[in-house]
């Protein structure tokens, strides 16, 4: 692979990650759909769990896609140029898994079976 054919996956990948966390950050559904959005089953419950779980999730995101840049920098003054983008491949799966896992975590200890928020006291016991 050329320099020039490394360097133009190296910034498609960066510009994906840059506009996966921007999105996440900036765009904000008002209300649970099937278009856009963090959308899952626990997500979609109720307006609350949608609005905590969309702003939660693109935190997530925006900080996942900095840390992806910042290895992926990292990944191509250092390794040879297919391991570079095999890791940075591997850091944006990994950081997706993450944001969904965090977020799913955190919707189950603050909301309820049907998405109403839990008490104060119910989320402190559990911890």
């Amino acid at each position: 692979m050329s320099n020039s054919e490394l360097i133009m996956v190296h910034s498609i990948l960066a510009f994906s990650s840059i506009l996966i966390g921007t999105l996440g950050k900036l765009v904000r559904p008002e209300k649970p759909n099937g278009m856009m959005g963090y959308r899952t089953k626990r997500s979609m419950k109720s307006q609350e769990a949608w609005d905590f779980s969309n702003e939660y999730a693109g935190n997530l995101m925006m900080w996942t896609s900095i840390v992806t840049i910042t290895l992926q920098i990292f990944a191509y003054f250092v390794l040879d140029a297919m391991i570079s983008i095999y890791v940075v491949l591997g850091a944006v799966t990994l950081s997706m898994f993450v944001v969904m896992g965090l977020t799913e975590y955190q919707l189950a200890q603050r909301f309820d079976r049907e998405g109403k928020p839990k008490s104060i006291s119910q989320i402190k016991d559990r911890f």
